[in-house]
Order: structure tokens, then sequence, then C-alpha cells
């Protein structure tokens, strides 16, 4: 099963073009500078944790403006079910409001419910 993993990187200002510069090495999916408390984030994948391990080393090993590396593992998402449609029917009721006490009845009513008034 593939993994893929989001590294955040913390790098000496102005040198995060270098980073990303790093998007056509193998494994790397998409690398960007970004604002904030990182510099720039790859999208990496591989084939399993120890190679992306490996792979995220190699990528960074050889980086010497490199501050600080996080590096945030995705989760495997579970496979998603089918969804069955089914077919309901649908009742429409119509009801209205008796004139003695303002209970809601449905119209082939000969009794409020409520208050027992006859509708003629």
């Amino acid at each position: 099963m593939k993994v893929f993993a989001y590294v955040l990187i913390r790098t000496v200002p102005g040198t995060s073009h270098q980073i990303v510069a790093l998007r056509s090495m193998p494994g790397v999916i998409s690398a960007h500078s970004v604002f904030g408390r990182f510099d720039a984030v790859l999208f990496v994948s591989a084939d399993s944790v120890e190679q992306l391990s490996q792979r995220v080393y190699e990528i960074l090993a050889k980086q010497p403006n490199v501050i600080k590396v996080e590096t945030l593992v995705c989760m495997p998402s579970p496979a998603e079910e089918p969804v069955i449609q089914r077919k309901e029917e649908i009742k429409l009721v119509t009801s209205f409001h008796c004139p003695s006490c303002r209970a809601l009845n449905e119209v082939d009513a000969i009794v409020c419910f409520y208050c027992g008034y006859r509708f003629k």
C-alpha cells in the first residue's frame, strides 16, 4: 500500500526556493513555498514507511539551509462503501385546523381528534 506524507520544512530566510526546486525528485508529488511557521511543504509518496523515511532523508540531507523538518504521515482512509439507493414512497398528507380548537387534523377526518368537534 502506498504511503503519503506532508513534509513541513523551516529554512534559513530566503532559501525556500531551493526546497521547492526538489519537486522533480522521485517520490515528490508537489512542493510549495508557504507563509507561516514553516517555509516549504513537500507532498511525498513511497511504497512503505521505511522507504518514505529514507526518501525524506535523501531529499533533505543535501540541503544545508534546512533548520527544522516535521513529517506528517497520512493515515490510510477506509474504502468507501457503495451507497444503496432506497426508494421510499412519499405519502402526501394534507391537513387543516379545527375551527373550534385550532388542532391540526387530516383532510378526511370526520371528528377533531383533540376536542371532538364534528366536521360537516
